[in-house]
């Protein structure tokens, strides 16, 4: 389909005073045509999904004696839509897409790129192959990164099964990760595409064969950027280079000699297609940084009337949906000159990203405007630092140039500190709008702002619509400098823009605004169709109170349209509007946020796409597949439902009777006695002996066999896992009464932790610094070269907490949570060094961000009822440690419940002692029982499908461990966790004098994406469950298969 405008021709009578007027105007309209087109703003391009149809609607037939007023005024607004042209900015070209290759891994390879593009107006719709070869002995996971810009939305992707594309359906976010990552571990083929914050998303794909490749489809969908010759440009700086690259654009209804398209520097050949224009390579060569870019041809106007509204409409799903971008004829009111104004900076870890080039060049322009103004700097990072005051003198700024210059982006974003200071007439905020940090509950939304505040950003995948929402607000404004010029931002600042609103809407509903303030010159908006045809009225006030007015009439696409459709646009941004505007309510909508992304089949925060291999994957999940699987998945979900509530009902009864066992332990006396010298030979036969290195492991396979539970240790291995004898347990409840109180007082204990040394070059420099000024400066130089290690960081702030530098080590142990957005085992490591630390109140936010990233986790809900604990909330925490027992968890969790449970009753038994009443209505009676202990040791590690190994030797030389459970002296080892993250228990009601050492050892993973190492977590209590409870926490690290490292020790005292 074309875009057109209905122009009318000119009459041939006009007055003598219209003809020179006309002519200047003619004069004025025709300049930008000669003028160079300018780079726009970066865009990738999406697919058609239902038809649509894309004009420009009619302007005046001719001028009117009314009109002539306004002639002047519209001849300016000429004028600045050509000093616009000639200013539009040369926009970044992020990497559209980099993937990841595990560590010690040959890099992935990008055998084919394959581009179709198809552009109508100002819609365009991009579909992306890409065949990715895996040169590797072993199947990996591949993950895909890429950020979109604003507009821009994926509306679809797809993955190759048995040969032939599937396309992916909407799942909740959490159930999405989860179900992937039980579908990988079964070794068959799911995709995942997320949302990870912001416009950034991330596609996994597994697996990648080896020696195999394997195909996936993206498809975006966009508005060009509003520019007088609007330009296509799909950036192909991707990580490697393809080995052949095939492109196919047509572009609707256009000359092939009004449209320049190249290659980086080549040109490439047009041809028509009938009303069209074809551009295609086929086999082309692929470097590194090039572009795609399509120039299309300047769009038709009559200068003698305003720029007319631009509407796109879409069928979607049954329902009728319209966009537009309509102009602003209000005049804007210059702002007063400010005295005072605020400068928010973040200059958090990310904010290095940011194109400060363009930022200190706005500033520039906007400071020598201003001349003489008071600057108050307020830099954000994991927590606002102090304001620094800057006089600007005759428009002179540099000692604030150089301050800007010099700054050092470190540390996560706390957006909730992203605030201007009270005491300013307006204020500028540099900023992704990306929160990851904080201890409030709101620590990651924007702030309201209490003087008008422009929002300013320059990287790619911000949160635009949360920088927009809080600018709007404010009644200031929000300025992309990767889409807008200095000069046009300059112009924004300079001048208070007419707030527009819906005043009326007649046959459409729902009707959301992008903005109330105007960007470029235009309002845009998206509403559904209740009728055959939407009225829609904006107003917007003008100088002297009053306000003017402007009418949308948009027809309805026709449900039996046969019209080449342009790309679906409409639907899309309608949707992207309100889901905007609901995700700035928080947490009241979350649940309609949800909705709209499972309708509309949107990768953001509550949902995601997905592709499962099976009609079997779709139906044991309760995901609705594609509709050529539908209706086997129907007779299969029925089925699976049934077998799914009996798995429910009987969870408690089991957790029941395996706490019925863990009562008869407790209560069985054991001998205190020195070992009989068997029984120690026999225990120490298959455990890591003190006196010697343990012999190196059997080598394993890349990607070891399935193992979830307990009971997938071999019986024939040799070495250091020869032995997996499990010692009986002692009867069960049929012997069980009140559980009595300690017959003896308790013996003297105390903990001692190894201290974590590691050495790594970077901490002998460190060390060396004697002031905390030198120590953060040998940091920053290092900074650079760890930007993606954790272990870096966690050693920095090791060292920085060692010496009492508590601030800087929070904000050093903050990069963490700026890694890789949304990385749940990232995230876990941050809390436990935090609650390590005492940083109990910071922890608990991210303790909360794991829980919303993987529910299906019991790890990530007893982490955060022992966080809750910590901080003196008994009734959160045991609410949280409650969820963890009733709730039937997979396999590859084995034990978890009576682990959870004794904590549970534990902070029970302290909060009534302490006087606190805590309601345990929830809980099963038959499982309210505190079994206090003299030792206890609890290790849990952050890395998913790995095997991480306790053991404790005992003063009788024996050792607890996987493949001896139960001690001679009635030491208890919990089941063993071989499918990652833990915890793994050891127990001792009554401890005999001694020294007990406690080691952890790496035994194996099966990782697709592997880690350089992994952390672990290790809790020491003495006195559990009593009100002498005493708790010491480790983080330390294990670096590959086979390591063992000494934790710590208790040392006990005889009784009293």
């Amino acid at each position: 389909m074309t875009m057109t405008k209905n122009l009318a021709p000119a009459p041939a009578h006009r007055r003598p005073w219209q003809r020179p007027l006309l002519g200047i105007l003619c004069a004025l309209a025709l300049l930008p045509l000669a003028i160079p087109t300018q780079a726009q703003p970066e865009q990738t391009q999406a697919p058609a999904q239902a038809p649509q149809r894309f004009r420009v609607m009619p302007t005046p037939q001719a001028l009117t004696p009314a009109e002539v007023a306004q002639v002047q005024v519209h001849a300016q607004e000429v004028l600045a839509r050509m000093k616009a042209a000639q200013t539009q900015p040369q926009r970044l070209l992020p990497r559209v897409l980099t993937w990841q290759t595990p560590a010690a891994a040959t890099p992935i390879e990008l055998r084919r790129l394959d581009v179709q593009a198809t552009i109508v107006g100002r819609t365009a719709a991009t579909r992306i192959e890409l065949e990715l070869f895996n040169p590797n002995g072993r199947q990996l996971e591949v993950q895909l990164q890429f950020p979109l810009a604003e507009g821009q939305s994926v509306t679809g992707f797809a993955l190759d099964i048995d040969g032939e594309l599937r396309p992916a359906v909407p799942v909740e976010k959490a159930k999405g990760r989860q179900v992937f990552e039980d579908i990988t571990r079964a070794r068959v083929d799911p995709a995942l595409l997320e949302s990870v914050g912001g416009n950034h998303h991330r596609l996994r794909v597994y697996p990648l064969p080896a020696q195999g490749s394997r195909r996936v489809v993206l498809e975006l969908s966009e508005v060009l950027p509003n520019a007088a010759a609007p330009v296509w440009r799909l950036p192909l700086g991707l990580q490697a280079p393809a080995t052949r690259l095939d492109v196919s654009v047509r572009v609707a209804g256009v000359a092939p000699g009004a449209v320049k398209a190249q290659l980086g520097t080549l040109g490439m050949a047009a041809r028509a297609e009938g009303a069209d224009t074809h551009i295609a390579l086929v086999g082309a060569q692929h470097s590194r940084g090039e572009e795609l870019r399509v120039e299309l041809p300047a769009q038709a106007s009559t200068w003698f009337s305003r720029p007319q509204p631009l509407v796109a409409t879409q069928r979607f799903d049954g329902a009728s949906y319209f966009y537009a971008e309509v102009p602003v004829a209000a005049r804007s009111a210059e702002r007063a000159r400010p005295e005072r104004v605020g400068l928010v900076w973040d200059a958090s870890g990310s904010g290095a990203a940011r194109d400060h080039a363009r930022e200190l060049a706005l500033l520039d322009g906007w400071l020598r405007r201003l001349g003489t103004v008071e600057v108050l700097l307020q830099p954000v990072r994991d927590v606002a630092g102090p304001i620094e005051r800057f006089a600007v003198q005759g428009g002179n700024w540099s000692a604030l140039r150089d301050r800007l210059k010099g700054m050092a982006y470190d540390g996560a974003t706390q957006a909730a500190a992203l605030r201007a200071p009270e005491d300013v007439q307006m204020a500028l905020v540099f900023s992704d709008g990306l929160g990851n940090w904080g201890s409030g509950p709101d620590a990651a939304a924007l702030p309201a702002q209490p003087v008008p505040t422009y929002a300013v950003t320059a990287s790619a995948g911000s949160n635009a619509a949360g920088l927009r929402r809080m600018a709007d607000a404010s009644g200031g404004g929000y300025l992309d400098l990767l889409a807008v010029s200095t000069t046009q931002a300059l112009d924004a600042l300079a001048q208070q823009a007419p707030r527009g609103e819906v005043a009326t809407s007649e046959g459409a509903e729902d009707v959301e605004l992008a903005s109330a303030l105007p960007e470029q010159g235009r309002i845009a908006l998206a509403g559904r169709f209740t009728g055959p045809e939407a009225v829609v009225t904006l107003q917007w006030p003008q100088p002297g109170g009053k306000s003017e007015t402007r009418t949308l009439r948009i027809a309805a696409p026709a449900a039996d349209s046969t019209t080449v459709p342009a790309p679906g646009v409409a639907a899309h941004r309608w949707a992207a509007l309100r889901m905007a505007r609901l995700e700035s309510e928080g947490e009241r909508q979350r649940a309609a946020v949800r909705r709209l992304g499972q309708a509309f089949r949107i990768a953001g925060r509550e949902t995601s796409l997905i592709v499962l291999d099976t009609v079997q994957d779709y139906a044991r999940h309760d995901i609705e597949p594609p509709p050529a699987l539908r209706a086997r998945w129907a007779l299969l979900r029925t089925d699976t439902a049934s077998r799914e509530a009996a798995t429910r009902a009987q969870h408690l009864d089991r957790i029941a009777r395996q706490f019925d066992e863990k009562l008869a332990w407790w209560d069985k006396d054991f001998p205190k006695d020195e070992a009989p010298p068997r029984l120690k030979e026999q225990a120490r036969g298959g455990a890591v002996g003190m006196s010697a290195a343990p012999p190196p492991p059997t080598p394993s396979p890349a990607v070891l066999p399935k193992m979830d539970g307990s009971t997938n240790r071999s019986t024939a291995s040799t070495g250091t896992r020869g032995l997996t004898r499990e010692a009986p347990f002692a009867p069960g409840a049929d012997a069980m009464a009140a559980a009595p109180g300690r017959a003896a007082a308790p013996p003297s204990a105390s903990i001692q932790l190894r201290a974590w040394q590691p050495d790594a070059p970077y901490l002998r420099r460190l060390r060396s610094a004697g002031s905390v000024q030198d120590l953060e400066a040998i940091y920053l130089d290092e900074r650079p070269s760890h930007t993606n290690s954790t272990a870096f960081f966690l050693d920095v702030a090791d060292l920085l907490y060692e010496r009492g530098h508590g601030a800087l080590a929070r904000r050093v142990l903050s990069n963490l949570a700026e890694m890789e957005l949304e990385n749940r085992h990232v995230l876990r490591i941050l809390a436990y060094r935090l609650l390590q630390a005492g940083d109990t109140a910071v922890a608990l936010p991210v303790l909360r961000t794991v829980l919303a990233l993987s529910p299906d986790e019991p790890q990530s809900w007893r982490d955060l009822g022992l966080a809750l604990a910590k901080a003196g909330q008994p009734q959160a925490a045991a609410d949280q440690l409650w969820q963890v027992v009733a709730k039937p968890w997979a396999g590859r969790f084995p034990g978890v419940e009576l682990i959870a449970l004794a904590e549970l009753n534990a902070i029970v038994a302290q909060a009534q002692a302490n006087g606190q009443t805590v309601n345990t209505s929830a809980v099963d009676p038959r499982m309210l029982r505190n079994l206090p202990l003299d030792l206890r040791a609890v290790l849990s590690w952050d890395a998913d499908n790995t095997d991480i190994d306790l053991y404790v030797l005992d003063p009788n030389g024996e050792e607890a461990y996987f493949g001896n459970r139960l001690t001679y002296q009635g030491g208890r080892m919990s089941a063993d966790f071989t499918g990652g993250y833990g915890p793994e228990e050891f127990s001792l009601k009554n401890a005999k004098p001694g020294t007990y050492t406690v080691r952890a050892r790496f035994y194996g993973h099966r990782q697709q994406v592997v880690a350089p190492a992994t952390t672990l977590m290790l809790r020491f209590s003495t006195g559990f469950g009593t009100p002498a409870q005493k708790d010491e926490d480790v983080v330390l690290r294990l670096t590959g298969q086979g390591d063992t490292v000494t934790v710590g020790r208790f040392t006990i005292g005889p009784r009293p």
